[in-house]
């Protein structure tokens, strides 16, 4: 029997104790194992590894491998290719609960409820993920990829990604979430107005928790992860169990109740003449018609003084 099955204290059954690990390669997560550190990788490169059920199925499975060995202490979360992430994976099939419910479906309240719980509760599971985590942030990171990386215990990025929300930009992220962040920081990420911002910057920011040359990425996160390895197994798991419900009390299970509601109730929204639907755009012009017509209204004013500035 596993450590940490033995010291299981969570407080909601984890969403990876049902998604089966097939004991073998996957083709949407790579698990590598040297030691007491596990790496997983998110394995969609030609799509910049975008959020999806493919690939977050065989990435909780990863998770559950990582978890149920006890040699292992510490998990490092990355991307293939050039980028850690490009958030949620809107060319998904229908039926992909990861993507925005098609409005054709017809869904009700209740269905936007069931789908929003299991899609965040992946995220809320990695937060509270029994070992050390660590995501190695390089290339794109945007969306649902940055909440993914900010749910790890420690972010370690290269100073030329960049993280970001497409079309808002951090305008509409966070009001939910504060809770989870650093000091203060919450306060300098709703004032921005850029789309994204730097790993260099991130870090400033208190964002992230280290920002190195690309060339010293793996070094780095190697470092940081063969540090915690010298945490006794119990005392990071008994750690990590009360640092949870410490932060709970200022609210964070909470964020995570009121972000199925924000993702619900964006869901029905209902959209002015001037404003852009992906829906009806996505039919008549297909998803790159759609990114183009986002493109020409995300923030406009602010992306014609960057290109200005860039020119």
């Amino acid at each position: 029997m596993a450590i940490i099955e033995r010291y299981r204290f969570h407080f909601q059954k984890d969403s990876t104790d049902s998604i089966s690990d097939p004991g073998q390669d996957m083709e949407h997560a790579i698990y590598e194992k040297r030691g007491q550190i596990a790496r997983v990788t998110i394995n969609m490169p030609e799509k910049r590894n975008p959020v999806n059920m493919a690939t977050m199925l065989d990435f909780m499975a990863c998770l559950r491998r990582a978890r149920e060995d006890d040699e292992v202490r510490v998990v490092v979360v990355k991307g293939a290719g050039k980028d850690f992430g490009a958030g949620f994976d809107i060319s998904s099939p229908p039926g992909d609960e990861l993507a925005p419910i098609p409005p054709q479906l017809k869904p009700t309240v209740r269905d936007f409820f069931n789908v929003e719980r299991r899609r965040c509760v992946k995220f809320e599971d990695v937060m509270y993920y029994p070992k050390f985590t660590i995501a190695q942030v390089q290339g794109r990171c945007i969306g649902a990829s940055e909440a993914l990386a900010a749910s790890c215990d420690f972010t370690i990025a290269a100073e030329d990604a960049y993280f970001g929300r497409t079309a808002h930009g951090q305008l509409l992220w966070g009001i939910d979430h504060w809770p989870m962040w650093p000091h203060l920081s919450e306060k300098v990420r709703m004032n921005r107005l850029e789309l994204e911002i730097s790993g260099k910057e991130a870090e400033e920011l208190g964002l992230v928790n280290k920002a190195v040359p690309q060339d010293r990425l793996d070094a780095e996160v190697e470092r940081w992860a063969q540090a915690l390895c010298q945490t006794p197994r119990k005392a990071a798991l008994l750690g990590k169990e009360w640092f949870g419900s410490m932060i709970d009390l200022a609210g964070r299970s909470s964020t995570f109740r009121s972000h199925y509601l924000a993702h619900l109730g964006l869901q029905w929204v209902r959209f002015e003449p001037d404003e852009i639907n992906m829906y009806k755009v996505r039919r008549d012009k297909g998803l790159r018609g759609f990114f183009q017509e986002r493109e020409k209204h995300a923030l406009s004013p602010l992306r014609r003084s960057e290109s200005k500035e860039r020119g």
